[in-house]
């Protein structure tokens, strides 16, 4: 008898502690997913630029997804051309105004030179290059941009949109948007460097020289139309788009899109 008492004292034991624990209160915590951060590559170079030509290669690379950088996909590069030291250089020549206009706004005045996120990334050094942006992959996140896209193929025009998302509030109100149109694959078969197929070459800047100024909110919606010079290749064209604080030159948010899908 003493035995069915133990039992039933344990069986007892054991529901009131199941009970007990029905009644305890478990609080979920929210943990937002990160975004994945882009950075902006700003490169200066020159057809007559030896010294250019490894800076050219390792972007190369990084275009091709080879693993230059702890994350290439997340890498944007545009590439300005300048007249050091080769004023001669047909593709700056085919726009002046906005390659020297972006040389002049960094303090451009030789070649190669690089830009990571509006900040100078000092003398070229694959090694030195791909350490400072992998670690710009880790600073603050402060803008998500998603860009659509309309082209008319027969009139080679269309319109960029970009819906910017606040991630993290800006050091600055004072803010500007760039919309850039870069071509790849340049045809260049006279370059004394001999790069003859240059890519992300700055074709024009769609929100001109300076930007456009942009007050950035929780969310911001930015439309703007342009056109293709019939001598570029659609095919081979894209849209870049930054916002960039004019003033400290640092850029907050970076996307990309192909005009021909």
């Amino acid at each position: 008898m003493k035995y069915i008492k133990y039992f039933l004292v344990l069986v007892a034991a054991v529901i009131i502690h199941g009970c007990e624990s029905n009644d305890t209160t478990t609080n979920s915590v929210y943990i937002p997913q990160p975004v994945n951060k882009k950075v902006l590559v700003e490169f200066f170079t020159n057809a007559g630029c030896n010294p250019c030509v490894a800076a050219h290669g390792y972007l190369d690379q990084i275009n091709l997804n080879s693993g230059a950088t702890i994350n290439d996909t997340s890498v944007i590069i545009l590439s300005y051309h300048t007249k050091y030291p080769y004023i001669g250089d047909s593709l700056y020549r085919a726009n002046i105004p906005h390659n020297q206009g972006r040389s002049d706004y960094y303090g451009v005045n030789n070649t190669p030179q690089g830009r990571l996120n509006g900040v100078s990334m000092g003398q070229y050094s694959s090694s030195t290059w791909s350490a400072q942006i992998n670690a710009e992959f880790i600073t603050t996140n402060y803008l998500n941009i998603a860009l659509s896209n309309t082209y008319d193929e027969t009139l080679d025009t269309g319109t960029v949109t970009a819906n910017i998302s606040l991630v993290n509030a800006l050091p600055s109100s004072n803010t500007v948007i760039h919309m850039v149109i870069i071509e790849n694959h340049v045809e260049y078969v006279t370059a004394p460097n001999g790069i003859t197929k240059p890519d992300d070459v700055m074709r024009t800047m769609i929100t001109g020289v300076n930007g456009e100024a942009v007050t950035v909110g929780q969310n911001s919606t930015v439309s703007k139309s342009y056109g293709l010079n019939s001598r570029w290749d659609p095919e081979e064209c894209y849209i870049i788009v930054f916002i960039q604080n004019p003033d400290t030159k640092q850029v907050y948010g970076v996307e990309r899109i192909k005009i021909i899908q």
